[in-house]
C-alpha cells in the first residue's frame, strides 16, 4: 500500500513538473502572439497612453507567473527528493506555499487586467478571482503545514 502510494505521487510529481512547463511555454506564446503576432485581429499596443499602468499590468501578469511557476516547480522537486525518506510533506515546502499564494494573487491581478494592454478607457480592476483562488491557496497551505508537523510528530513518536 505504501509503496503504491509513494509511486502515485512521485507520478503525480513528474506530471506537475510537465504542467509547468506547458504553462511557461503557454505563456511565451501568448506575449508572443499578443504583442508581436501579425493576425488580423491583433493590434498593436499603444506606449504612449498609460505607460506606466500597462508596464504594472504586463509586469505583474510575467513575474507572477515566472515566480509560481519556479515556487511550484521548487515545491515539487523538494516533495520528490523526500520521498525517498517516506515524507510527502516536506518542511522546506510550508514558506514556499505562501508564496505560492503571494504569486498567484499578483499573477491573477495581470490576468485579469490584460485587457487594459490595448483598452485605454478600462481601469484596473480586481475580479473575485483575484481573493477566491488565493484564498483556497492558503487554506491548503495551512493544511498542508498541519500535515507536516503531523508526519514529524508522527515520526518522533516511533
Amino acid at each position: 500500500m505504501v509503496n503504491k502510494t509513494l509511486k502515485n505521487i512521485r507520478l503525480c510529481c513528474y506530471v506537475a513538473l510537465i504542467f509547468c512547463v506547458i504553462w511557461m511555454a503557454l505563456m511565451v506564446v501568448t506575449l508572443y502572439v499578443n504583442m508581436f503576432g501579425n493576425n488580423a485581429s491583433s493590434q498593436p499596443i499603444d506606449w504612449s497612453i498609460h505607460t506606466c499602468k500597462k508596464i504594472i499590468v504586463l509586469a505583474c501578469y510575467i513575474v507572477g507567473t515566472v515566480i509560481m511557476a519556479f515556487l511550484c516547480v521548487k515545491a515539487v522537486i523538494n516533495t520528490m527528493n523526500r520521498l525517498q525518506e517516506n515524507n510527502a510533506f516536506p518542511r522546506s515546502n510550508e514558506k514556499l506555499l505562501f508564496w505560492i499564494v503571494l504569486a498567484d494573487f499578483v499573477r491573477l491581478f495581470g490576468t485579469a487586467n490584460f485587457i487594459v494592454l490595448w483598452d485605454d478607457n478600462l481601469v484596473l480592476a480586481f475580479v473575485p478571482e483575484n481573493f477566491v483562488t488565493p484564498f483556497f491557496l492558503l487554506f491548503f497551505a495551512f493544511m498542508y503545514k498541519v500535515a507536516a508537523d503531523a508526519v514529524e510528530e508522527n515520526n518522533l513518536t516511533v
